[in-house]
């Protein structure tokens, strides 16, 4: 089964496992899977022009233009590796780079997940110190509380996973997520799913609906 659309992109909530079914999709369909963090490391690395004009306002304590960003992740994804087949993940809907995106004729999913579930999700995560491997105080604890099966060390609890700072990256995802999915939504390039389900199930459900005999 081929995907209709092989110019994806990915919206969904902290939580959501965005880059999960990302990656999963890609390695199903040989789509190269890039975020906004890989878009701009690779024109770092690559000393483009563009790489350049990030490096100096990093260098100088300042925030980068979106627009920058936005060049950034479109000249990401039109390289050769990407050009025709690539799904393209954030949790950070930001949108000058995704409006930017509809030149390139992509299809937008949203993944859907309440704010509860997603706290639920984030705020239960604990880290290991010692390998870094993360567990769930409910969906996947560790035998012994607060130690890590794989390596014996200390978990702990990190900030970002706080209540307090759960409910803040839902509020900015919020902000941000509105209006770029009503533009793409009254576009007629939205897909909604269900991100309750596994990262299996979601996967699944995607590329049936993406399908083409």
């Amino acid at each position: 089964m081929a995907l209709a659309v092989t110019r994806l992109a990915l919206i969904g909530p902290p939580g959501a496992k965005t880059a999960e079914v990302a990656d999963r999709l890609a390695g199903a369909y040989e789509l190269s899977s890039i975020s906004t963090l890989d878009a701009v490391q690779s024109a770092v690395r690559a000393g483009s022009e563009l790489g350049d004009d990030l490096r100096r306002f990093i260098n100088a304590g300042q925030v980068p233009p979106l627009s920058l960003i936005a060049a950034i992740v479109q000249r990401r994804l039109g390289e050769p590796d990407a050009v025709d087949n690539f799904v393209y993940w954030t949790e950070v809907p930001v949108s000058p780079v995704l409006r930017s995106l509809e030149t390139l004729r992509i299809q937008v999913v949203e993944l859907v997940l309440a704010d509860a579930e997603a706290t639920r999700r984030l705020t239960g995560r604990r880290m290991c110190r010692g390998c870094g491997k993360v567990w769930h105080v409910e969906s996947s604890p560790t035998l012994i509380e607060g130690v890590c099966d794989r390596c014996g060390s200390e978990l702990f609890h990190r900030e970002d996973d706080f209540p307090a700072a759960v409910a803040h990256q839902l509020s900015v995802y919020h902000k941000h997520s509105a209006p770029v999915l009503a533009h793409y939504r009254a576009a007629g390039l939205l897909i909604s799913v269900d991100a309750t389900h596994p990262t299996e199930e979601i996967a699944t459900e995607l590329t049936s609906r993406l399908a083409r005999s």
